[in-house]
């Protein structure tokens, strides 16, 4: 499978953006649902704990950004991307990931000065909801008339899948600081990425290997669909692995996930991969179809 080289800065923007974008909401989505139990703690408490993740989310978020100046054929140029709000979907995501952006660093300044809880929940709402008008923008720019492998609701539903996927393996490196004082959350946030690795696995198995390619079939050459299939099979193959590894990693009681970062950086890992090679075949097998 090849693949131009200037399409790397995009796939890794991708998949990096919507990380940040599914850590934030698990992350400040369950401090929201526990907000009553956390608040019995006080400020106090929680925020030394909370500013590191935050501090990942941020600089996370700001590599992502960066990284996308290499799309552009001038970097210096791009800010002339914004200028098209009303027709370019393009505009709007630039436009929508410096609100996130804006947001994550407002909210880590906020609890770095100790700004009362509520707060730091309403901030986080709000980002919260930008983030998810975000993938689904990103989603739109690839849904093209003129490509119909890409014109499709599995685009939409990929990228979300993405941003849960990669967003609960990158809370479970950063978060151990705050869940080591936080065991509720530790188990919340355990159930949600085993959860979210078998609706993955599900997801490629039904609807992107067989579903998926099977309406391919005839719009590609008989090579690159049995090539398709074994890179679908290996994907398959590394979230078996993540599953396994999370179960040996975060049960019974998360002591090994606690004792050092090699499980959750190998799982997140795992993960990472698994998505890059997904978004790699999005941009390289599918962009050719129907064109």
């Amino acid at each position: 499978m090849k693949l131009n080289l200037k399409d790397w800065p995009l796939i890794v923007f991708t998949v990096l953006v919507q990380t940040a974008v599914g850590s934030f909401i698990f992350l400040f989505g369950l401090l929201v649902i526990n907000r009553r139990h956390l608040g019995q703690f006080g400020s106090a408490w929680l925020f030394p704990w909370l500013f590191r993740p935050a501090l990942d989310l941020l600089l996370l978020m700001g590599l992502s950004l960066l990284i996308s100046l290499f799309h552009l054929g001038r970097p210096s140029s791009a800010y002339l991307a914004v200028v098209n709000l009303k027709t370019s979907w393009l505009s709007r995501e630039i436009l929508a990931a410096c609100l996130f952006f804006a947001g994550l660093l407002v909210l880590t300044i906020s609890i770095f000065f100790g700004l009362p809880l509520t707060i730091l929940l309403l901030i986080s709402c709000l980002d919260m909801l930008v983030g998810l008008a975000l993938i689904f923008i990103m989603s739109k720019i690839y849904r093209l008339p003129a490509v119909p492998a890409w014109n499709s609701c599995r685009t939409t539903l990929s990228f979300y899948l993405t941003a849960l996927l990669t967003g609960a393996g990158f809370l479970a490196l950063v978060g151990p600081p705050l869940f080591e004082a936080w065991p509720e959350g530790r188990l919340q946030l355990t159930v949600i990425l085993q959860i979210t690795l078998l609706i993955s696995l599900i997801y490629i198995i039904l609807l992107d290997q067989v579903t998926g390619l099977f309406s391919l079939k005839n719009e590609i050459e008989p090579e690159k669909f049995s090539e398709l299939k074994k890179i679908s099979t290996i994907r398959v193959l590394l979230l078996i692995l993540a599953l396994l590894a999370s179960f040996y990693v975060f049960w019974p009681a998360g002591s090994v996930w606690l004792q050092g970062y090699f499980w959750p950086v190998l799982i997140l890992a795992l993960i990472i991969i698994e998505e890059l090679i997904g978004r790699t075949v999005f941009f390289n097998l599918y962009s050719r179809l129907g064109v």
